[in-house]
């Protein structure tokens, strides 16, 4: 079965197919600040989410194929860009609905902490991503077994925070930290985790889209779902930070 992943939970918008064999048929990645037409993009005002439809009929062209030889759509669902995550879920409801498509939204921070289950060890992660000038995103996941468990519910809070965090629960974790493709700002946030006795192993954005059709892919096959049990397309909503906590 062919599987559309798609991401805009940050700044860019990735659009991946893969195949049967979780091996990636085509994709098409767009990082606006890296990218050589971002002051034009910026003149039009377009957010990654409008370079959506332009994405998947290159890929879908690249790859030979047509919107009706995909089979299901993975989407993540945030934390990260607000209006990105919304628009990007509204093309896939869409297109989920009007081709009769199997459909999971999987959260970001768990797709970064998904790529590590087939370490040998048990571990505890924390992954952390970026939320607004010096506050991130946090999640902690306990990795044992080749099992992934949320350990910890979604948190915003400094790299201070984050540390004193940790040390409340007296575990010991990994760090991954999902950062900014700018790098004078990645290595800033970087030096921020350091001086807070945080050592933090940068993880690239753009492997989140295929991640997230990887757990998407497995999810039906192990569960060997129909359409209507896989997952409600009016269930899926974006994850949201306030100041009370995530929802």
């Amino acid at each position: 079965m062919l599987f559309l992943s798609i991401d805009t939970s940050g700044s860019y918008s990735c659009t991946c197919l893969i195949g049967d064999n979780c091996e990636i048929v085509a994709e098409n990645n767009i990082v606006l600040n890296e990218n050589k037409h971002f002051k034009e993009l910026n003149s039009k005002q377009l957010v990654p989410s409008t370079l959506i439809f332009k994405q998947l009929d290159g890929i879908l062209s690249d790859a030979g194929l047509n919107l009706t030889d995909i089979g299901g759509i993975a989407i993540t669902l945030g934390p990260g860009s607000f209006t990105g995550i919304r628009v990007s879920l509204s093309i896939a409801k869409t297109l989920a609905y009007s081709l009769n498509l199997k459909i999971s939204g999987v959260e970001s921070l768990y797709a970064c902490a998904y790529s590590f289950i087939n370490k040998s060890d048990n571990f505890y992660l924390t992954v952390i991503k970026e939320f607004i000038k010096d506050k991130f995103y946090f999640e902690i996941y306990k990795i044992e077994n080749g099992t992934l468990k949320k350990f910890k519910s979604l948190e915003t809070g400094n790299a201070n925070e984050i540390a004193c965090s940790i040390d409340k629960l007296n575990i010991k974790s990994d760090f991954v930290f999902l950062g900014s493709y700018n790098k004078c700002k990645l290595n800033e946030n970087v030096q921020l985790f350091n001086n807070s006795g945080i050592e933090v192993k940068v993880f690239d954005n753009l492997r989140l889209a295929y991640l997230s059709g990887i757990i998407a892919i497995n999810k039906f096959a192990d569960n060997k779902k129909e359409q209507s049990d896989f997952q409600d397309i009016t269930g899926l909503s974006p994850v949201y930070v306030y100041s009370g906590g995530a929802f």
